[in-house]
């Protein structure tokens, strides 16, 4: 049935076009909207809801590799020879398909958002709602995933907000539970990365060539583990030795979020390029996933504090 469901949506992709729209929506969770609003959150407005947003995108993310890398399972165009999805979409496809990263992604913020505010500003689970169902759906207008894969995402990553809400609330101001809340962290990341780089993965061939190389496979093991010390480690480490504070002059916060976003230019537009000139596939992988988040939760944090010290004095 998912696959006759994703022919019709083919045979509406062909006819009534839609192609250019759907790219746009399913570029979203990786569009500069979708890192602002955690950021500024974090930084200037509300650091718990920064840190409870970041918490699940991050570590939802990880849950998303571990599926993936549990269940391998193949991308929909390989079961049937009459699906073609969209090139474009096809070609930044990851190598499995089920749960779906970009369904995950976009629940854990826009979904996040609203779940987080749903008692001061209810109105906000609609448009963020629509904006995580209109993703979805894209995901499987372009053909490279199934209902099942995008609606699994989106299942597991309200149910972590829920799961974040009693965490956050038990750590509350005992230090002794935020060392806890840390150290399982780092200890559930590292079995995590072990499981999903020691273990077997299949080797099925079609035309001649295996469908998911084990190696590339393996290599998402970095991805989970580069997600998930960029939270543990950003956040304890911003707790411990900065402990900013977010009520702060329209100036500052105005200048965190110049310092933030000039900070997270220059890894995307230097670092990054140069990662995977010196790099292995496996270290630009893990460093890729890792030092955005890490810089969002301590990096950047460490700088504007120290200039907002200097001028204050």
């Amino acid at each position: 049935m998912d696959l006759d469901y994703l022919i019709f949506l083919q045979d509406l992709r062909n006819d009534w076009g839609g192609e250019g729209f759907f790219t746009l929506i399913s570029a979203l969770p990786k569009s500069p909207l979708t890192a602002m609003i955690p950021a500024i959150l974090f930084w200037c407005i509300n650091k718990y809801a920064g840190i409870f947003i970041l918490f699940n995108a991050e570590i939802g993310r990880v849950i998303n590799v571990l599926l993936k890398g549990t269940f391998c399972v193949y991308r929909p165009w390989f079961s049937s020879s009459e699906l073609t999805p969209s090139a474009e979409a096809m070609a930044k496809a990851s190598e499995y398909s089920f749960p779906s990263g970009h369904a995950q992604f976009t629940t854990a913020v826009y979904g996040g958002f609203a779940f987080f505010y749903r008692k001061i500003v209810p109105w906000l689970i609609i448009p963020c709602g629509l904006l995580v169902l209109l993703v979805a759906f894209s995901r499987n207008f372009l053909g490279v995933h199934t209902p099942q894969d995008v609606l699994v995402a989106i299942i597991y990553s309200i149910g972590l907000f829920f799961v974040a809400e009693k965490i956050f609330k038990w750590i509350g101001k005992d230090d002794d539970r935020k060392l806890i809340f840390f150290l399982g962290g780092l200890v559930a990341v590292g079995i995590i990365f072990l499981w999903l780089y020691f273990k077997s993965y299949p080797e099925d061939i079609l035309n001649g060539k295996v469908i998911v190389s084990p190696l590339a496979a393996r290599a998402d093991a970095f991805d989970a583990l580069g997600f998930g010390l960029a939270f543990f480690l950003g956040w304890f480490l911003e707790q411990k030795f900065i402990n900013f504070k977010t009520k702060v002059s329209n100036k500052n916060k105005l200048w965190r979020i110049i310092i933030g976003f000039a900070v997270l230019g220059l890894i995307a537009g230097a670092i990054y390029p140069l990662m995977k000139i010196f790099l292995s596939i496996e270290a630009y992988i893990f460093f890729k996933a890792f030092l955005p988040f890490f810089s969002i939760l301590f990096i950047i944090p460490l700088i504007f504090t120290k200039v907002e010290r200097r001028f204050k004095h």
